[in-house]
């Protein structure tokens, strides 16, 4: 498939529904072909921790903006996505998104996973906080419940990711042992991540996204800006363009203009003759 490049709005819509439209429409007008929130409950997080409670609590998204902000997506043709962290968060999402975005802290959620699993859409699975025990264990899930519509997305839960720990080798690993879709998570503050992903065979990407990093939050530093999206979106598909295709035949302009020595026809004869 064509590359799909995913948006990540997560918290950094400022809790305004406002900015949040706002970004959906800047995703869409550089060119990403989805959008994605995440829907969390800080109490379940962070039960017993006052300090991240309070600052995920901070960022929550409101659950009832979720069709408000599908529609809009719907309304301007950009796809919505949404990680969720719970089962009843799940369930809210599941009519409106296109595909289900797993977090790699949920990897051992096993009651997440199959409920995700049994919708039968497509299953992102980002593979931060994992070893290669997890991914297996997640693939094997995808089997059992007969959903293999999976793809598995490279991914360093570091914000930002150091170059030494991007680690994209580690896709051709996925793609030769699952035999499934690959993507790259990119938390890295550069395009070279993302260009290396795709000669290696990602077509999925994702990308945290701000309208300005100078705003207040968690996420906004590390995240990419319109400008810098559209960027990012121009060198994956130019990318894609020059690997072109995997069939030597002649071009067009050689076959017109390459001097070989070879038997020529000096007019056109039908096939046969």
């Amino acid at each position: 498939m064509s590359n799909y490049i995913i948006a990540e709005i997560g918290s950094n819509f400022n809790q305004s529904k406002n900015i949040a439209f706002k970004m959906i429409r800047a995703a869409k007008d550089v060119g990403a072909h989805a959008v994605k929130f995440q829907l969390f409950k800080a109490k379940l997080l962070y039960p017993n921790d006052k300090k991240m409670y309070e600052l995920f609590k901070s960022i929550e998204l409101n659950p009832k903006w979720i069709p408000q902000l599908s529609n809009y997506c719907r309304k301007i043709n950009i796809d919505f996505l949404s990680s969720v962290f719970d089962l009843e968060s799940a369930k809210l999402v599941n009519k409106y998104v296109k595909y289900h975005k797993v977090a790699s802290s949920e990897a051992t959620n096993i009651p997440l996973l199959i409920y995700l699993l049994k919708t039968k859409k497509k299953i992102i699975f980002s593979t931060g906080m994992c070893d290669e025990k997890d991914i297996s264990n997640f693939v094997k899930l995808s089997k059992k419940y007969k959903n293999k519509d999976i793809v598995l997305m490279q991914c360093g839960s570091m914000y930002p990711l150091p170059s030494k720990h991007v680690n994209l080798r580690v896709l051709q690993e996925y793609k030769k042992k699952y035999k499934c879709e690959i993507g790259f998570s990119d938390h890295t503050t550069g395009y070279d991540a993302a260009t290396f992903a795709s000669i290696l065979g990602s077509t999925f990407f994702e990308k945290h996204f701000t309208l300005n990093k100078r705003s207040k939050g968690p996420d906004h530093f590390f995240a990419f800006e319109p400008s810098q999206l559209k960027k990012y979106i121009y060198k994956i598909n130019k990318t894609e363009i020059i690997l072109g295709s995997s069939i030597k035949q002649m071009l067009p302009d050689e076959k017109k203009f390459g001097r070989r020595e070879g038997l020529y026809f000096l007019k056109d004869i039908s096939e046969g003759k």
